[in-house]
Order: structure tokens, then sequence, then C-alpha cells
């Protein structure tokens, strides 16, 4: 009976130390699950990430094919990357109650499961190249096109988007000032292009936000997401947020 209770023991916190993570330092990310081949570029070298690695913002990063990579930002969200995504980890920094995390997804497809905010002076942001997407306490996902085209999904809580021209150059540390100006998922007049001063969106739970590369949008629309659910990408992340309590 002893052997048998110690077995027992021994597999479940064997079990549980697989997903468990340390939250990193102030200014960095730790890369807590890597799958294939996924590089890390800083100043025109390159390196293969391996779980337990940190990377230190701001940084570039490239999966290639078959390849998956979760990273735990300083205030203890998540955000992973599917196969042939390119992004820029620009800003990772959490301390005294605030947080200030930019990543910018220049192609592929991002999964974000985000703490609650700190403080009002907070910010998270993963913004595409057309798009600017300011979290709290949300789960979503963002899915960039080769021609930038951007879809934003919400899974849980709600998310702020605004357009970022696409004639914006990238500058590590820019901060891309949001629109003050707010309305909730709600009929828009036909597609047409906008400047980044005139519109903000509230996209809730249930619903999903397309945007050209010109900055041409619908107005959010709900999505099926029992069938979305079947999708591999979205069951696997779904997955990992439970094995993590999220």
């Amino acid at each position: 009976m002893r052997a048998v209770l110690f077995l027992f023991i021994f597999f479940f916190v064997s079990y549980a130390n697989c997903f468990s993570y340390e939250l990193p330092l102030s200014g960095q990310a730790l890369v807590n699950l890597v799958e294939g081949d996924v590089l890390l570029c800083v100043k025109g070298t390159s390196r293969n990430l391996k779980a337990g690695d940190r990377i230190m913002a701001p940084a570039r990063v490239k999966l290639k094919d078959n390849s998956r990579l979760e990273l735990v930002v300083p205030d203890g969200s998540i955000l992973r990357f599917a196969s042939n995504t390119e992004f820029k980890l620009v800003k990772a920094v959490a301390n005294e109650g605030k947080r200030d995390i930019q990543v910018d997804v220049a192609l592929g497809d991002c999964w974000a499961s985000v703490k609650k905010l700190l403080g009002e002076d907070s910010s998270f942001q993963v913004n595409s190249p057309t798009a600017v997407a300011g979290v709290a306490g949300t789960k979503y996902r963002v899915e960039v096109t080769l021609n930038k085209s951007t879809s934003y999904r919400v899974y849980e809580g709600k998310i702020r988007v605004g357009y970022r021209p696409v004639s914006e150059k990238y500058v590590p540390g820019k901060k891309f000032v949001m629109p003050k100006r707010v309305q909730g998922p709600g009929r828009v007049a036909g597609p047409k292009r906008v400047s980044l001063q005139e519109w903000m969106f509230i996209v809730q739970r249930g619903y999903q936000f397309n945007i050209t590369p010109q900055g041409r949008f619908d107005r959010p629309e709900p999505f099926d997401m029992q069938k979305d659910r079947q999708n591999s990408w979205v069951k696997w992340n779904l997955m990992r947020d439970k094995e993590l309590g999220l």
C-alpha cells in the first residue's frame, strides 16, 4: 500500500512539474515550451531557442515549419506562437503593480492568455502591421496573413483594437496612442479607410474583427466558437491553458 501511495505521489508531482513555470525578470520573457525550430534573431545573428531560455527585449523571433513557442511574460501572462510566425518582443516589463508589454506580430498566428490589468497606467499590446490591440484579462487570437490582413478572435473578455498605418516604421519600444473614442460591436456604414485618430473598437467575447492592409474593416461579427474549437491550433491552446490553470 505504501509503495502504491509513493508511486501516486511521485507521478502527481512529476505531472505538476511538467506545467510549472518560473516568472522571468523584468525586461525579459521566459521560453516555457518549444516544439520544432524557433530562431532568436538579435543584431544580425540567430540561434535556436530552447525551453528555459530568456529573451531580452527588444528581439525578433522566427518559427519554422511544424514549430510552436510558448512564452511567459513578466506579469505571468502567456503568449503562444504557431508555425511560420514572425514577431518582435518590443517590451516586457512588469513591476510595482504595473506592466508594459508589447509584441508586434509581423506574420502568423498568436494566442494570448492575458492576466487582469495591474494598474491604470499598465499596457499590454499584441499588435499586427495594421492594428494596435490593447488587452486586459482576456484570451484571444490574432492571425496575420502574408498580405498583412489581420483577424482578431476573442474567446474571453474583450480587447481594444485601433488602426495602425502600414507606413509606420518599427521603432523598438515606441508606443502607439490609442484613440479615446470607444464604441462596442455595432453597424458600420460600409468598409472604408480611416486614420488612427478616427476609430477604435471594443471587440467582445465571441466576436471577430478583420482589418485589411489598407485599413479597411467591417463591423465586428460573431463567429462560431464551437466550430472554431475544432481548429488544431485553437484546441491545443485551450488544452495548454487548462494544463497551466489559466
